[in-house]
């Protein structure tokens, strides 16, 4: 699978909280019901997630306010310098004394008026050429997409009339070069007359996370109410330090700069509802009711099906009201987890995930009952490496993956989802696509101890 069960680690590398924050944390995990185990399972049980570095990142979350950074943890406030720290006003003051280089003869950002199709051409073809986007502008276009995406909401809500068309894009991880073939031809460019939704996973594996990022940003600030956005679960602070994109940002601009990505991460919609037909998330849909999770539900999910329930279904308006300007942890914020993490299986009910515990997978009646529950068609999902690029799953969820030859050795195709309003009815097409020659650099470089990682 993409975005997780193929990037699972072993052994307890980590980036570590204070002692008392993971106390805390692991009191907090202990208030977790657990059926049929003994209280020392318990204890081994967190210890063995403890050794699990995505999940310790889970155990010391840093639930984050929707108001400045000054309200962060004390450990956040250690990391944020103080010429750049507060809303996207103090990062813009910063930037300002960045210099430029006199040489630079790219695209130059002079506020969201200066993107224009100029702007975005020349940005594509000087990566293209590997050329670097100067320190300064970046952080201009993050802080000015930052204010866009404060305005949205966790649930966003898209039109698409009657003879028209939106295009979703699956996982990108970095692949700039198969990203922009996909730009050029296959989407084509984001405009009022072409739609795009990005379904997450835009970062993290690929070694041109940061080019690839700058361009859904130039797309944003272009076109602010034509391109969308979901959040994945590669947009956490969690992936972006196991799986290369913090290092690629320090190796390529400076440390700091990954403060402000993460923000903007924070703010980045879960969902998106097409034409109030058409339910897109990154990943899956809302779990069980009571987030049980044992040994012994992973040798017998069929059995778990019957303890894992949902009797009332959550509505839109629920995930709309939610909290979304956190980093995911699965004791916190169950629904945000479910809308970046889980999957969907054969079998009816839930399950548990085989990527990280604490996650479920959901069977073709969880998913038939959210759908009818509201008022919905089908749902548009990303999170997992398919052959073709796009697969009906389960009954009327599709998923659709968008970064052909996934980390260089997966052999996929990829795909995009077009879907047009044909007399009322969003019908969906996918467009599928090859991956195409890169330079020479390893998928995956940047990960720590890579090739290209910064020394520690």
């Amino acid at each position: 699978r993409g975005s997780g069960r193929a990037g699972r680690t072993v052994g307890c590398a980590f980036r570590p909280g204070t002692p008392a924050e993971l106390i805390a944390a692991m009191a907090r995990v202990s208030q977790v019901r657990v059926r049929r185990s003994t209280a020392a399972f318990g204890v081994v049980a967190l210890a063995v997630w403890a050794c699990s570095t995505q999940l310790l990142a889970w155990l010391a979350p840093r639930p984050l306010s929707t108001s400045s950074p000054a309200t962060k943890s004390p450990r956040a406030h250690s990391r944020l310098s103080l010429n750049a720290r507060g809303g996207a006003e103090d990062w813009r003051a910063y930037a300002q004394g960045l210099p430029v280089d006199p040489g630079y003869a790219g695209p130059k950002y002079e506020g969201r008026a200066s993107v224009n199709d100029a702007f975005v051409d020349g940005l594509l073809a000087m990566y293209k050429q590997q050329g670097k986007l100067p320190m300064k502008y970046v952080y201009m276009m993050t802080a000015d997409v930052l204010d866009i995406l404060k305005q949205e909401k966790t649930l966003q809500r898209v039109a698409v009339p009657p003879g028209s068309k939106i295009t979703v894009v699956g996982d990108l991880h970095g692949q700039y070069f198969d990203f922009v073939h996909m730009i050029e031809q296959v989407s084509g460019k984001p405009s009022a007359a072409n739609p795009i939704l990005f379904n997450g996973d835009f970062v993290d594996r690929g070694v041109w996370s940061v080019e690839v990022l700058m361009c859904l940003f130039a797309f944003k600030l272009q076109n602010p109410t034509a391109v969308h956005f979901n959040r994945g679960n590669h947009e956490s602070e969690m992936t972006n330090y196991q799986y290369g994109f913090a290092n690629e940002v320090e190796v390529k601009y400076e440390k700091k700069l990954m403060e402000l990505f993460s923000e903007t991460f924070r703010h980045l919609p879960l969902a998106t509802v097409l034409e109030n037909q058409v339910f897109v998330s990154h990943a899956g849909l809302p779990g069980p009711e009571e987030r049980l999770w044992e040994e012994w539900m992973q040798k017998a999910p069929d059995e778990a099906a019957g303890v894992l329930k949902r009797d009332k279904q959550v509505t839109l308006a629920e995930i709309e009201a939610t909290n979304r300007v956190v980093e995911p942890n699965p004791m916190e914020y169950p629904l945000v987890i479910d809308m970046l993490w889980s999957d969907p299986k054969g079998a009816n009910g839930y399950g548990p995930s085989t990527r990280v515990p604490m996650v479920y997978t959901f069977g073709p009646d969880v998913a038939a009952k959210f759908l009818q529950a509201n008022g919905l068609k089908y749902m548009l999902r990303s999170h997992e490496t398919k052959s073709a690029g796009h697969q009906e799953t389960i009954p009327n969820v599709h998923t659709v993956f968008s970064a052909p030859n996934y980390i260089d050795r997966a052999g996929n195709m990829a795909a995009v989802a077009v879907l047009t309003n044909n007399g009322g009815n969003l019908d969906p097409q996918f467009v599928q696509f090859t991956a195409q020659p890169h330079p020479p650099i390893e998928s995956g470089s940047y990960m720590p101890g890579k090739a290209l990682a910064p020394a520690k």
